[in-house]
């Protein structure tokens, strides 16, 4: 904060303020024995500010002047607005963690509980029967799938191979998926999920073939729907920090070039894009809401 100047009548100092604040300017007064004391918040915009204030003393009577107090009014209202939305959208850990996980994301957990079953059962049991009843098909056609066995559409990705797969999907699941699914709730969660997972399954399989695992593509998916949302819509309370962001799309990109072996791209790539459509959908929502409300 740095002080910009002094204006020797309050009611003028008060005219400044309001013409400060129309215009995006953060400022505070303070009353000193030789008049008003101006202080600016924010330090790029002090050379303006000064600006200002040297044309303000000159013609304080102006329009432009007498008129910002409704603007600032509105501005000010604006603000106060958008703190209670935030507000409201915080999530409050305290309360957040006074509930076990099963009852505050359920999905989530029995996500977590299904893949480690599976895991137990197909990659240390090497139960090959139920990795193929799993697969998303057995013969690279779509028969399993038009007999009726539509949960190859999603079961590939509760299967993993190795324990660095499952450990890294697991982990980013647990961490995206608690607080979506906190935040959106259970059902609207559950629909999303089965969703990227259906989609980004599906570009695999018709691009790559059926055998591959893994709950990839679904993180892809969740950490688009949150980057997005962070975004464009920050004050929905979602949102991934930008050196986040930056790993998972760096690591998205050395898997594509192959470094790190065989790995499920276009799962990948599906559960991504589906993810970026989600938070963009939501977003624009939120935003056709607001300006009806």
């Amino acid at each position: 904060m740095r002080h910009i100047g002094t204006i020797p009548d309050s009611q003028l100092a008060e005219r400044f303020q309001d013409f400060l604040i129309a215009h995006g300017t953060k400022c505070r007064l303070d009353d000193e024995v030789d008049g008003v004391a101006v202080w600016v918040y924010d330090d790029d915009r002090v050379p303006d500010a000064r600006r200002q204030l040297t044309e303000f003393l000159e013609q304080p009577d102006s329009a432009r002047y007498r008129e910002a107090r409704e603007q600032a009014t509105t501005v000010l209202r604006e603000e106060a607005a958008k703190r209670k939305a935030a507000r409201r959208n915080t999530v409050h850990l305290s309360q957040q963690w006074s509930r076990p996980p099963g009852a505050q994301a359920p999905i989530t957990v029995v996500v977590i509980l299904a893949c480690v079953f599976l895991f137990i059962q197909t990659d240390l049991m090497q139960n090959r029967d139920l990795v193929l009843r799993l697969l998303f098909s057995t013969d690279r056609t779509w028969a399993p799938i038009r007999n009726g066995e539509y949960w190859r559409l999603f079961t590939p990705a509760l299967m993993h191979g190795g324990w660095l797969h499952i450990i890294f999907n697991l982990l980013w699941w647990w961490d995206l998926g608690l607080i979506i699914e906190h935040r959106r709730g259970s059902l609207r969660f559950l629909l999303m999920v089965l969703t990227i997972g259906i989609v980004s399954n599906t570009l695999q399989f018709v691009f790559a073939g059926p055998f591959f695992l893994g709950l990839s593509g679904v993180v892809f998916g969740l950490f688009g729907y949150v980057w997005v949302k962070g975004k464009l819509d920050p004050s929905d309370g979602l949102g991934i920090s930008s050196q986040t962001a930056m790993w998972m799309l760096v690591w998205f990109a050395i898997c594509w070039f192959g470094v790190v072996g065989q790995i499920a791209n276009w799962a990948h790539t599906g559960g991504l894009v589906m993810g970026v459509i989600f938070g963009s959908l939501s977003a624009l929502w939120r935003q056709v809401l607001s300006r009806r409300g």
